[in-house]
């Protein structure tokens, strides 16, 4: 990326009739360091920058000289590497980079600060750890992003006494949730509100009661954690009113998580037919959600969480792209609520149904005793039923994101899928656009770039539509492009 930092910086320093003394002086660093930063002879640290473009009241993007598209580009592009990258150092390498290009960009702060605590604790550096948080919660003044870049950092964070004192220094002095504001202000003017607020958060703390049950173990007792994991799903049939853990309901995510815990722990003890009948109860739960036809009405199943009532919408979630050409890692089923204040999200973020987070489980067999049975031929016969049900780029999964406008081309051209595989084994979905009077010329170009960035090995063509969202044969010009 080609960078007009220096002639910015002298630029923004003259038009306040500043010297290179006067904003050295400002900077806190030498005259000779401001010379060398406004002849590109040198940058300075990550951390100054956002320094230096508050001072003169511009955007970092500014300051550097990256315009609006291709910053989006570039983040995008960072964005989609680093949802590839395999491993928590190969995930580091890419966030610092992002980091060093976008120091603004909280998503990539957080990430680093999460990756760090990924990694093995001998390699960890904890010194850069706290300086990256340290910086970046006294820049950050998104509300939001600053309680979740502190929650990042004490995620990594080794030593107690130090994670205090950032707690300490950095958290608010009360702890008041946006639920319990806005609980508080609907108190006296909306009961339907209060009352709605007040179901969620009891559902939210329900969750985490199952969660605790699901996963807590006397002393690594594993018979223990078989009981938490029976007496989770005997509550969760009580509280659904339905005997059948496959039914797809509001806890879905919390069935998933009781129902492969338990299958993990009876294969602790070899007890193959009641692992695999817990697992094959997860995957049914999985396909019947994403089977559910849109605008499917789903509830807790019990009055007492009323409120909590949503209704299905089948789509993807982006990755990134540039102007003819979209991809994709993953299908979600987004939950519209009906009655909470939230404008179809919660306060914490929006709560959707994603069934990649629970596929990876089982595909990548997270968990000590998936990972003995990895090479089982009647393990695998699962994970290849998984993937088929989930995978983004499944024909039907692809028809359904084509034919049903969930991806539309602006123009109304024609919209070409291409399913590609990276050296990693990661599956992304890409949607070539056409371009009004020149076809995928453009599209092709894109594409070849991406998949040299993301490491992909091999790619072949799924389906074709019109503009009209009907099936037809692919382009010509893009079988040269999957040999």
């Amino acid at each position: 990326m080609n960078l007009n930092f220096g002639a910015n910086l002298k630029r923004l320093r003259r038009e306040r009739d500043m010297t290179q003394d006067q904003l050295a002086e400002v900077l806190g660093v030498s005259t000779q360091a401001v010379s060398r930063y406004e002849t590109n002879a040198a940058y300075p640290d990550i951390e100054m920058l956002p320094v230096i473009a508050g001072y003169f009241g511009v955007s970092v993007d500014s300051l550097l000289g990256v315009s609006v598209s291709e910053s989006k580009a570039r983040r995008n592009e960072y964005y989609s590497r680093f949802v590839l990258a395999d491993g928590a150092e190969a995930r580091l390498e890419i966030l610092n980079k992002w980091r060093a290009e976008f120091p603004d960009e909280w998503l990539a702060v957080y990430n680093t600060m999460v990756a760090v605590g990924e990694l093995p604790k001998e390699k960890r550096d904890m010194n850069m750890l706290r300086q990256i948080a340290k910086n970046a919660l006294k820049r950050c003044t998104n509300p939001a992003w600053h309680d979740k870049l502190l929650f990042g950092y004490l995620e990594s964070e080794d030593d107690e006494k130090t994670a205090l004192d950032f707690i300490r220094e950095y958290g608010s002095e009360q702890d008041v949730s946006k639920l319990n504001l806005m609980s508080g202000y609907y108190c006296g003017r909306d009961e339907s509100k209060r009352r709605a607020l007040y179901q969620y958060q009891m559902f939210v703390q329900t969750e985490n009661i199952m969660d605790f049950l699901t996963t807590y173990r006397n002393v690594g007792d594993v018979r223990e954690a078989i009981n938490g994991c029976e007496m989770s799903l005997d509550i969760l049939k009580r509280l659904s009113r339905n005997e059948d853990l496959t039914k797809p309901d509001m806890w879905v995510n919390t069935k998933l998580l009781s129902l492969l815990r338990l299958s993990n722990n009876h294969l602790f003890f070899d007890e193959r037919e009641k692992g695999f009948e817990a697992l094959d109860q997860a995957i049914t739960l999985i396909e019947n959600f994403i089977n559910l036809p849109d605008g499917t009405k789903i509830t807790c199943g019990t009055s007492i969480f009323s409120a909590l009532d949503c209704v299905t919408r089948k789509g993807v979630v982006y990755s990134g792209g540039a102007d003819c050409l979209n991809s994709y890692n993953r299908l979600a089923i987004f939950l519209n609520y009906e009655n909470l204040p939230f404008e179809g999200k919660c306060p914490l973020g929006a709560w959707n149904f994603y069934p990649s987070d629970y596929v990876n489980i089982i595909t990548e067999a997270k968990g000590h005793n998936f990972k003995r049975y990895k090479d089982d031929p009647e393990y695998q016969k699962y994970v290849e039923r998984v993937k088929k049900a989930a995978g983004i780029t499944e024909r039907k999964n692809v028809e359904y994101i084509l034919t049903h406008g969930v991806v539309k081309d602006p123009n109304g051209g024609r919209l070409c899928a291409i399913k590609a595989e990276t050296r990693e084994n990661r599956a992304l979905l890409f949607i070539l656009l056409e371009e009004p009077q020149k076809g995928f010329e453009k599209a092709i170009s894109q594409f070849k770039e991406t998949a040299g960035l993301n490491g992909v090995s091999k790619a072949e063509h799924v389906m074709t539509v019109n503009g009209d969202g009907e099936p037809i044969d692919p382009p010509r010009e893009i079988a040269p492009l999957l040999k």
